[in-house]
């Protein structure tokens, strides 16, 4: 029989396991695209991340705690934390700045743009940098590429603006310990300071007074620090106040408690209410969780053009959290356009029951029309799955709250597996309440683990731990469900078998039970460990592993390597099965430049060929580096098309690679 190319015939024996003859792949030299047909697509990003190399380029930003609104439709989203940068953003008619703003000779991170609070006036632009300097650039009005970086100065060190407004006079600043600090608008020098503690948020009016957000209420303040009479109350959590472009007598309150709306208030003849936007309760109206355009959640900013058009900027934490929702609607109150980003740090999962149309991230349902070939055309948002406002702490809403996701049926009912980006073991979701097909909530969690990188949830619901005490490999059947519908599994009691004798570390664990099938990843003994957290150079597959008759079929010792920065070579950070292959990720590109995912077959461990990231998402030298144990996710459809879902934080989206192995399998209906 003729052997795959690649592949070495060789005995192999381990003790404690049946001897079998075995296949040992070759390093693949070169690398090359996999037969048939594939495209790269993206999920959880307005933009795919072309139109440049690192400073260039077109994604929503990976969060947003603060929005500008200037009067010709601009709107600015800052957070502290983009990965490639993007820490103020401009967009416009729905387009997103391609030209990033920088400090030049900057020190910190996003170009020494990572801020807390920004203001723009006229053709100015003043950032207050998480660096403690006030950073000023110029644009032209309306011109999302136009902005140019003039000076700064130093700030008080350790100390956070919370607010920052500006006029043709002055520049204020409002730090969280309250002082109130007037600037020169024509040099930034210190003018005048006083105090109002409990400061969130200030904003200029037409006649050079102030309104300032205080706690839970709109306190009017002139320059002088004077408190005068006007204040608005009876809000719930207000975020975000702003003096509308449209209606100079007008002042727009975010409120992010229970009403989850934007406030419009007339200022004369004295504060009054006199519109609403947005559903009350936001995303808990109507069907809780169910995405509509009106139905608002995570508000940080609002206001209006002078076209009287309104925007809103949503974010679930106001951090880099992986959200950054910003929604465009007419004066009817028609959304005109959305901007999204939904990923930081995230691996989506596939929902097994939607032939791959259905992907869930930590805390979204998308869909996939997989119908459609324009790369990012393919999906859309449908829900998301946390409560929110809540008094309860959902972690799956902390800032950096890193996760992959797994998607099973159990007995008819979904559960939301999530793993961590230092692995450690899973939180368990599970969706059993019939009236929130929405909304899930934590029912369990694995046994506490950190450090651990090596678990796997199996297709029937089996918890596997690869790197478990004692140099053991760990199995937690799923038992049923309990009363109070959570999962049930025998934490005490696992199925428990010790290393192969030749491993000197299991690093990663997949199982088919349908194949009673399990392969191991790590190192055999005498390999060298790189560096933690990736795979190592070792994959194995067993089967008949749980009948107690366990067989070797291969074993390829050679998986692809790519540099670090300082060239020394460093092995796949993630590794799924889907069908008849197992793709492998790289952490990083390449010398040729290339961020590959390798393909190999499951029945002998030889190699197919490799993913590149497509010029739709910037192709490979802008993609970044997959920095998560569990960050890729395979899924063979119906039809025989592949789908592979891969962390791409660097421009806040997961990349789609989307396969027809045509020359592999059966004929696949187009």
């Amino acid at each position: 029989m003729l052997k795959p190319h690649g592949v070495r015939l060789l005995l192999l024996v381990t003790v404690g396991f049946v001897m079998t003859r075995i296949t040992i792949a070759d390093p693949p030299q070169p690398f090359h695209a996999p037969p048939g047909d594939y495209i790269t697509s993206w999920v959880g990003n307005t933009f795919g991340g072309s139109g440049g190399p690192n400073g260039f380029g077109y994604w929503v930003q990976e969060g947003v705690s603060k929005l500008v609104v200037t009067p010709d439709g601009t709107a600015f989203c800052g957070v502290a934390w983009d990965e490639a940068g993007r820490d103020l953003g401009l967009y416009k008619n729905g387009q997103v700045n391609r030209v990033l703003l920088q400090q030049p000779h900057y020190s910190t991170s996003g170009f020494g743009l990572s801020n807390t609070a920004f203001a723009v006036y006229g053709s100015h632009i003043y950032v207050a940098n998480t660096d403690a300097q006030l950073l000023r650039f110029t644009w032209t009005p309306g011109d999302i590429n136009s902005a140019k970086y003039v000076d700064y100065v130093k700030l008080p060190e350790k100390k956070e603006v919370v607010g920052l407004t500006a006029n043709n006079d002055y520049v204020v600043l409002a730090y969280k310990d309250g002082i109130i600090e007037l600037r020169k608008a024509n040099d930034l020098s210190v003018f005048r300071q006083f105090s109002v503690s409990g400061v969130k948020d200030v904003t200029f009016v037409r006649d050079g007074t102030l309104w300032m957000l205080v706690g839970d209420r709109v306190q009017h303040v002139a320059l002088s620090g004077q408190m005068l009479p006007a204040s608005i109350t009876g809000l719930q959590d207000p975020t975000a106040i702003a003096l509308s472009n449209h209606n100079p007598n007008q002042l727009l309150v975010c409120d992010n408690g229970p009403r989850q709306q934007v406030l419009f208030y007339d200022l004369k003849p004295h504060p009054h209410l006199v519109k609403t936007f947005g559903a009350y309760g936001g995303l808990m109206s109507g069907q809780p969780g169910e995405v509509q355009p009106n139905k608002l959640f995570g508000l940080r900013g609002a206001n209006t053009d002078n076209a009287g058009n309104l925007y809103v900027a949503m974010s679930f934490v106001g951090g880099a959290s992986g959200h950054c929702v910003l929604r465009c609607f007419d004066p009817a109150g028609k959304m005109k356009w959305q901007d999204m980003s939904l990923a930081f740090v995230d691996t989506f999962g596939f929902d097994p029951n939607s032939d791959g149309t259905t992907v869930y991230s930590r805390d979204a349902i998308m869909r996939l029309d997989l119908k459609k070939r324009q790369p990012g055309s393919e999906w859309s948002l449908k829900a998301f799955t946390v409560v929110y406002p809540s008094s309860a702490r959902d972690p799956r809403e902390d800032t950096y709250s890193a996760a992959s996701v797994v998607v099973r049926h159990l007995e008819g009912k979904r559960v939301l597996y999530t793993i961590g980006q230092m692995g450690g073991g899973f939180d368990i979701y599970a969706f059993n309440d019939p009236t929130h097909p929405y909304i899930p909530r934590k029912v369990g969690t694995t046994p506490p683990t950190d450090g651990t990188w090596a678990w796997y949830v199996d297709a029937v619901g089996g918890i596997w731990w690869g790197d478990a005490p004692g140099h053991t490999i760990r199995y937690y059947p799923f038992q049923g469900w309990n009363e109070d519908g959570a999962p049930r599994y025998d934490w005490k009691n696992p199925q428990t078998w010790p290393w192969p004798q030749d491993f000197d570390s299991v690093t990663r664990v997949i199982f088919i039970p349908k194949s009673d099938t399990l392969y191991l990843f790590g190192y055999l003994k005498g390999q060298d460990v790189e560096t933690w957290g990736v795979i190592g150079p070792t994959a194995r597959r067993y089967d008949d592993w749980l009948s107690g008759n366990p067989k070797i079929v291969w074993t390829n010792t050679h998986l692809p390597t790519a540099p670090d920065s300082q060239g020394k070579p460093i092995t796949a950070k993630m590794v799924d099965i889907a069908g008849d292959y197992l793709f492998v990720g790289m952490v990083f590109s390449s010398p040729d430049g290339n961020h590959y995912t390798h393909i190999f077959r499951t029945s002998d461990g030889s190699y197919v060929g490799s993913f590149v990231p497509g010029d739709s998402v910037g192709g490979g030298g802008n993609v970044g580096w997959c920095d998560m144990p569990y960050a890729l996710q395979a899924f063979k459809r119906s039809n025989g098309e592949y789908l592979v879902l891969e962390e791409e934080d660097w421009r806040g989206k997961n990349l789609l690679y989307r396969w027809w192995p045509k020359a592999e399998t059966e004929t696949i209906t187009r």
